[in-house]
């Protein structure tokens, strides 16, 4: 079983792993997979065997095969990554053609890893909460369209083993009743109107830097936070340093979480019960050597970072 892995490369983002679930996009159904790519393509883009040119495109980049495949004239520095507990959601929001004007390029891609097994039920339910939740960011925004042209959807479940901590969570449903469907309509939501904020400017002539949000709760209820931030590194971030001085902040949300590698953390129950990995004594990203290898080589692992002198 290998652990979850994405990364943004020539344009295209990839994430790896063990996955089995369903795609609307090239290549999609239902089946399990050991790649999913993003590719940016211009707006103009027209092949006559899609199917063919992203093969060529995941073989030149190095995804795995078997692999679902997503087209998107959306730049991927505007890409959103949202996460909580149950699951880690990719979205490129691009709305150049509302539904109703088939002729003009643009599309929302959502790609759902959930973070346990889902029933066949589930899985296609995904699909549909999904859906709601994009729509309610559209109107909320004061569009009046649910969607573009070429919208496209995946839903996959990303098993890990937690040893004998417990045993994977089951999810039967995932209608906006349950805790999986409320943490997918949350955070396809808010990825979808940050996404379009992006793309599109619509906050201003403002660059919007951050594009991963993170879903938490305190005593005073829940919050996102954002990364990247203005306030990161030393003289800008109140908890610099978190480790040691003259860390390097680059990556202050580690990009290999959960990396599973024994040496930097383990598997816990947090206080509500779901497990967590636990990584608060791993300075491997802080130091400045390996931080710029990573930021260079966005599919390295643990192990090569480690070998760094």
């Amino acid at each position: 079983m290998r652990s979850l892995r994405y990364y943004v490369n020539e344009d295209t983002l990839i994430i790896k792993g063990d996955l089995d679930g369903f795609s609307t996009g090239i290549n999609g159904g239902r089946k399990r997979v050991r790649s999913i790519i993003n590719h940016h393509v211009n707006k103009d883009f027209n092949h006559d065997d899609p199917v063919k040119y992203m093969d060529e495109v995941a073989s030149k980049l190095g995804a795995d095969f078997p692999y679902f495949g997503f087209m998107t004239a959306v730049y991927m520095e505007n890409l959103c990554v949202v996460r909580d507990h149950l699951i880690t959601a990719f979205i490129t929001a691009g709305i150049s053609n509302p539904c109703h004007d088939p002729h003009v390029p643009g599309t929302i891609n959502i790609i759902l890893i959930v973070h346990g097994k889902m029933s066949e039920g589930a899985i296609g339910s995904a699909v549909i909460t999904a859906t709601e939740a994009k729509a309610k960011a559209l109107f909320e925004m004061g569009f009046e369209f649910t969607g573009t042209t070429t919208d496209a959807v995946a839903v996959l479940t990303e098993v890990r083993d937690y040893g004998s901590l417990c045993e994977p969570a089951f999810y039967e449903y995932s209608g906006t009743y349950t805790n999986l469907g409320q943490s997918i309509y949350r955070c396809v939501k808010k990825g979808v109107t940050e996404g379009i904020k992006r793309q599109h400017a619509v906050v201003g002539n403002d660059k919007v830097k951050s594009r991963v949000f993170i879903y938490a709760q305190n005593e005073q209820g829940p919050y996102w936070i954002s990364h990247p931030s203005e306030a990161n590194g030393k003289g800008k971030c109140s908890y610099y340093p978190c480790h040691y001085e003259g860390q390097d902040c680059t990556h202050c949300f580690c990009p290999l979480y959960p990396c599973e590698d024994p040496e930097f953390g383990k598997w816990i129950l947090s206080t509500k019960g779901y497990p967590v990995w636990t990584c608060m004594n791993c300075t491997l990203l802080h130091k400045p050597g390996a931080a710029v290898y990573l930021a260079k080589n966005p599919g390295s692992h643990t192990k090569e970072l480690k070998e760094l002198k």
